[in-house]
């Protein structure tokens, strides 16, 4: 991170401890292979460009593609980058040039093996370089171990000179290791990282060794001898600590990873009707497709043909299969039911719902959570602490060995050498440095794979602090799809306006408007088939209705609150029977109404009573009628004095204040129609959505599987926080007492300088089974 702050033209720099990644944004002005140049030489990692605008696919090729002039490029390649020595990565323009025809380009160029997850792939990369790294130090170090530790008659100058050359080999595998990483830190950044602390402590163990073999072979003899076996062992064992770390994040990654849901086939329908077998990378616009039955959906799409029931529990966490048929569409990643499915493509791989979940996924595993915070304050002064404690610890015991063991300057430098070597060895951030972002990782994939995507890392460190629930009405505690149960015209003056005529402007003002009731009455049979009536200036006003101006006169569609009509007797009788309203006026005069009345979502009355069992109070909002807003609240059991009707979009948000300001923890939750700023004032913002909506939603949380998904968020940042505070204190116990052994503290027992390095595996255990435990946590699944 400080090497990202220290470049110029970088902005927005998120880094994902677990994963390994850094992403920001780059200033168009600067040249870009110079930042990633310098960004290479800082920090010792691969840097490549995404370009979120172009769709992207991998060539292995002979010729050197990247070297192709621009004005020899085909219509739609925009830039061409070498990733190794024969694979390139084309970006090009979709709606231009297709995947296939972009291949047939280029002579002798293939597809590159597929990689769904580049993060993942990675992981595994550099977790193949550590395991040969811990090996080979391991094959160096055992006969060190053996010679140094096991009564044998090989002569000491052999043994000396064995070590010694075995030593170095070893020290050799750390160069790259550990001196890079720790110098380029202190040299780009101006940090002291954890590796340096190794770095002093296995640059002091081989220093002191490599003198006392010199002056052993000169004829000298200090009382401590030469341990080549310390600095050799020590390498080997934190290399061991860190490869178990890095199989622990890549298998966090791997469990979590919503990417690997990508089919890597897709059977293309011809221009014949036959289907051939085919990469999904090589989909274009136009193309249509065949899903046989209980296989993956390849890409987003809409049926053109059968009818099957289709599984969306990885994507949504919705146990039951969903009803497919003509015209509806699918999610890539989901299964097909039991019949075939004919499908037209409408988004491409690597741009369809699965990239735009993994893609907020990943986005709130970059974003740092205030408690992250404390950690890295806490990190930023431990090394030198250490540092410091080590250099006491060493004064103190070239004292104690002259002063009380009466031992010479050079067995009492050599003993005490020992003891820093340890206290350097043993001591071990990573434990601190894991005790969030493992947590977060393991945490918002356990949500994604429920239906629960958590696009703020602060979402889930809130989630278990929440008192109060807030749930919008229309949308959210009842489905989103009203229905027409009644209809009435108003007597009016017909000089004014022909009765029927109503139909005709209603179908005029609420043909292009969002909201559920609107939708609902455009439905309506009437109101389709009505004579078509030319309404000018047709304006929506947030929470009330739509306003328009009809050969001189204003029409409004409203309820009844806005339009000043709720005294109408018509209106009152309709009101009381419990319906939502649509009315119509041409100028104030009533001209019309419709009654809708919505179904409850099943899961909402058990969630809620889920909700008051934990002690979490619950309110409803709405800007409908007390007597529908109480009838809703009495089915799923809020009481009546925390259902607010009549609650315009600015009030809903002032309530949500309210809340806040008498020290309230709020987790609002509504359908993003009329409420997205009271979701955007809650201290958790959560929004019932579907795959398709995810990156449209503003909430912190999107909703993919209904209500019940509050309460996965809800367990999920409880359990997660129980072991964020769990790694925070054996992090911190770890350190206290490991100092202390190391160190000498308690005289007879102490931990060797040549076992320390079992600190960062001991350490960093414990935080990488607790954060992996949270992948025991299924859905609650509630009967209802």
């Amino acid at each position: 991170m400080n090497v990202l702050d220290g470049v110029d033209g970088i902005s927005s720099p998120k880094v994902t401890f677990v994963s390994g990644v850094a992403e920001f944004d780059i200033d168009s002005s600067t040249e870009l292979r110079t930042v990633m140049a310098e960004l290479e030489k800082g920090t010792g990692f691969s840097c490549s460009e995404i370009v979120s605008k172009y769709q992207s696919i991998d060539l292995v090729a002979k010729t050197p593609l990247w070297m192709l002039p621009k004005d020899q490029m085909l219509l739609g390649i925009e830039s061409v980058e070498k990733i190794d020595k024969e694979t390139y990565r084309i970006n090009y323009d979709p709606s231009l040039i297709g995947a296939r025809n972009l291949l047939h380009s280029f002579e002798g160029a293939s597809l590159a093996p597929p990689s769904n997850d580049a993060m993942l792939k990675e992981g595994k990369k550099r977790l193949v370089a550590m395991f040969w790294s811990t090996v080979l130090a391991a094959i160096f170090t055992i006969p060190i171990v053996v010679l140094s530790w096991s009564d044998n008659p090989v002569p000491a100058s052999t043994r000396l000179i064995v070590s010694l050359v075995l030593g170095t080999f070893v020290q050799a595998i750390a160069v790259p290791e550990f001196y890079v990483g720790a110098v380029k830190s202190l040299v780009y950044s101006r940090v002291i990282e954890m590796d340096m602390l190794v770095v002093i402590s296995i640059t002091a163990a081989y220093g002191y060794s490599v003198v006392a073999f010199g002056l052993s072979f000169a004829g000298y003899t200090l009382q401590e001898e030469a341990f080549f076996e310390t600095g050799a062992l020590l390498i080997t064992l934190v290399l061991l600590g860190r490869l178990m770390a890095a199989l622990a994040r890549v298998r966090a990654v791997s469990a979590v990873s919503v990417r690997s849901l990508q089919a890597e086939k897709a059977l293309l329908i011809g221009p014949s009707g036959e289907s051939e077998e085919i990469d999904t990378r090589l989909l274009q616009f136009g193309d249509s497709f065949v899903v046989p039955p209980h296989s993956r959906v390849p890409t987003d799409g809409q049926i053109l043909e059968g009818i099957s029931a289709v599984d969306e529990s990885m994507i949504t966490g919705e146990s039951v299969p969903v009803p497919k048929t003509d015209g509806d569409s699918v999610i890539a990643g989901t299964i097909n039911g039991p019949s075939t499915l004919r499908v037209k493509l409408t988004r491409l791989p690597g741009k369809n719902s699965i990239t735009d979940i993994a893609n907020m996924v990943e986005n709130a595993l970059g974003a740092k959570p205030r408690v992250q915070d404390l950690a890295d304050k806490v990190a930023s002064w431990f090394i030198p602490v250490v540092i410091a404690i080590a250099i006491i610890v060493l004064v103190i015991w070239v004292i104690v060995c002259l002063r009380i063991r009466r031992l010479n300057a050079g067995g009492a430098i050599g003993t005490a050498i020992t003891y820093g070597i340890a206290v350097l060895a043993v001591s071990c951030p990573c434990a601190l440095g894991l005790a969030v972002p493992m947590v977060l990782v393991i945490a918002g994939g356990v949500a994604a794979r429920n239906g629960v995507i958590v696009k703020s890392a602060d979402a889930i460190e809130r989630g278990y602090k929440v008192t109060d629930v807030v749930f919008d009405k229309t949308g959210t505690l009842t489905k989103g799809d009203l229905e027409v149960v009644h209809e009435e015209l108003f007597p009016m003056d017909s000089s004014e306006l022909p009765p029927d005529l109503a139909y005709g402007l209603v179908q005029a003002l609420v043909r292009d408007n969002d909201h559920p009731v609107s939708r609902a009455v455009a439905g309506l049979e009437r109101v389709k088939k009505a004579t078509h009536t030319k309404v000018d200036r047709v304006e929506s006003v947030p929470g009330a209705g739509i306003k328009g101006s009809y050969q001189g006169k204003e029409v409004k569609a409203a309820n009844p609150y806005w339009l000043g009509i709720d005294h109408h007797p018509g209106v009152v009788r309709l009101v009381e029977q419990g319906m939502t309203l649509l009315c119509v006026t041409v100028n104030d005069q009533p001209a019309a109404a419709f009654g809708l009345k919505s179904t409850l979502r099943p899961e909402a009355a058990a969630v809620v009573s889920e909700l008051k069992r934990r002690a979490l109070t619950c309110h409803v909002l709405s800007g409908d009628g007390p007597q529908v807003v109480r009838d809703v609240a009495q089915q799923v059991g809020i009481p009546p004095e925390m259902a607010m009707s009549r609650h315009k979009p600015a009030e809903k948000q002032a309530y949500v204040q309210g809340l806040m300001d008498s020290g309230k923890i709020v987790l609002f939750c509504g359908d993003g129609t009329n409420d997205a700023i009271a979701v955007a004032q809650a201290n958790v913002g959560v929004q019932i959505g579907t795959a398709s909506d995810v990156t449209k939603a503003t909430a912190a949380v999107v909703l993919l599987s209904g209500l019940d998904g509050i309460l996965v968020l809800l367990d999920v940042s409880r359990r997660g926080f129980k072991r964020i505070v769990f790694n925070f204190v054996w992090s911190a116990v770890y350190n206290v007492f490991a100092i202390l052994l190391a160190a000498g503290a308690f005289v007879r027992v102490r931990i060797p300088p040549a076992y320390a390095g079992l600190g960062e595996i001991v350490s960093v255990f414990p935080v990488i089974v607790a954060a992996m435990s949270l992948q025991r946590k299924q859905k609650k699944l509630l009967s209802v």
